[in-house]
């Protein structure tokens, strides 16, 4: 069964910490998605966003994953997998669930901005 964007989108609301400090717990991974928007793409769903702390891109670029293959919480803390990644979610953009129109289009940009402060 595939993963839809409204069931990460359930899974994060009724999971992840709801607050804009950093949760008692350590983060799985280093790279965190701020700002994000979850896509339905087809028959897949990807994640686009703000990446931060990744070691191959300058804090704030604009990222769109690959397809999202699993997600799960860890004490208050979100991650999506990809084939080749796993990223935390920091806050979602005030848009949240979005459809595979905005990832058609490279040339929309969708507003972003830093809302979760991990320990900086």
């Amino acid at each position: 069964m595939a993963i839809t964007a409204d069931e990460i989108t359930d899974y994060f609301l009724q999971n992840a910490q709801s607050s804009l400090t950093t949760p008692n717990t350590p983060s799985l991974c280093q790279a965190i998605i701020e700002s994000w928007i979850c896509m339905d793409a087809g028959n897949h769903v990807v994640i686009r966003g703000q990446i931060h702390n990744h070691p191959k891109y300058p804090s704030g670029t604009q990222l769109r994953t690959s397809p999202i293959q699993g997600y799960f919480c860890n004490g208050g803390r979100m991650y999506v997998n990809t084939n080749n990644s796993m990223y935390e979610l920091g806050m979602p953009h005030q848009n949240f669930v979005g459809d595979y129109q905005l990832i058609l289009s490279d040339n929309e940009d969708i507003y972003t901005e830093k809302l979760t402060y991990w320990g900086e």
